[in-house]
């Protein structure tokens, strides 16, 4: 007698969600009832039927080992061509502040350079890793970055972010810090930032300020500084990047400058007339401690938040 032995694939999230023609995401949200977001009641039928359908499974047994296989700890840096030389320094501080922390605590780690218009992932995507932190994200690939992880890793996101609470987030609490910025003359006041790839982010640092379009200036490399300080009006500036503030310095342009330090120099701003404004915690400080609880609890049902706020350091 012939026995045939059928070896079935595993159905896995992405399965469901490529079928129902959702994002991994929304299966994840509908399967662990996650019940704090607006999903219709149509698609979450349709998930549920088509999990049936396939024979989904879901393995929390093999999602908390694959947590303590490797130690192996991912970050993926979106670079873009010609970077200034302020952004070049705050990736490299923040990725040496975070790997200290990581081999200190034991894990490895897996530092990787993605194209910021065209990622790709082909040289990690077979690695096993524990957890991943993405930096400064396009808002429009974040989804094909994610979709090549396994479920349950946690994905760290810094200096970006989305709407979907799946994904966890580490920003600067830029409103509190440009909230505390005073000016007898608003229309004398213009915003200059640094550029970043995750549009979001942009709007919201932006959405907290009442300034004109013609007042916001963001930067993408120094020769766009030169250029507008051609033609400048405003009296008063709101800069985010202390490397941006210090060229600004040197130009002489403002009468008052109010530097938000994303890059932790404070030290290099000089002018009398320069206020900083610093942050309690590292960045990568930050992103360790979120990392260490995301191992410990990856159910995101129970979890409380997935945006986690830098706080101003009170004596700015």
């Amino acid at each position: 007698m012939i026995r045939v032995i059928l070896i079935l694939k595993k159905t896995t999230m992405k399965d469901i969600a490529t079928k129902a023609k959702v994002s991994v995401a929304t299966v994840s949200y509908v399967l662990n009832n996650v019940d704090n977001q607006s999903i219709p009641e149509t698609t979450r039928s349709q998930i549920l039927n088509i999990a049936k359908e396939l024979h989904y499974i879901p393995n929390l047994t093999a999602r908390s080992l694959v947590r303590k296989k490797t130690g192996l700890i991912g970050i993926l840096i979106n670079k873009s061509p010609n970077m200034p030389y302020w952004k070049r320094h705050n990736y490299s501080s923040f990725v040496e502040g975070l790997e200290q922390l990581l081999t200190s605590a034991g894990y490895h780690t897996l530092l990787y350079s993605l194209d910021a218009v065209n990622p790709s992932l082909d040289i990690i995507v077979e690695r096993k890793l524990e957890a991943v932190f993405l930096v400064d994200v396009r808002d429009d690939v974040f989804y094909s970055i994610s979709s090549n992880f396994v479920e349950g890793v946690p994905l760290i996101l810094i200096d970006s972010l989305t709407e979907d609470k799946l994904f966890n987030q580490i920003i600067f609490d830029y409103h509190s810090a440009i909230n505390s910025v005073s000016s007898e003359d608003p229309s004398q006041v213009c915003l200059i930032m640094e550029n970043y790839n995750n549009s979001s982010l942009v709007s919201h640092i932006l959405e907290t300020l009442d300034l004109s379009e013609d007042a916001i200036f963001i930067i993408h490399d120094i020769s766009e500084i030169e250029a507008i300080s051609t033609n400048i009006t405003f009296t008063q500036a709101i800069v985010i990047n202390e490397f941006i503030g210090n060229y600004l310095e040197k130009l002489n342009l403002f009468s008052s400058l109010t530097v938000i330090c994303t890059c932790h120099c404070p030290e290099i701003l000089i002018s009398a007339n320069t206020r900083s404004i610093t942050f309690q915690e590292d960045k990568s400080a930050t992103a360790f401690r979120i990392m260490e609880d995301l191992l410990k609890n990856v159910d995101y049902s129970t979890q409380g938040t997935n945006r986690y706020y830098i706080k101003v350091n009170a004596e700015n």
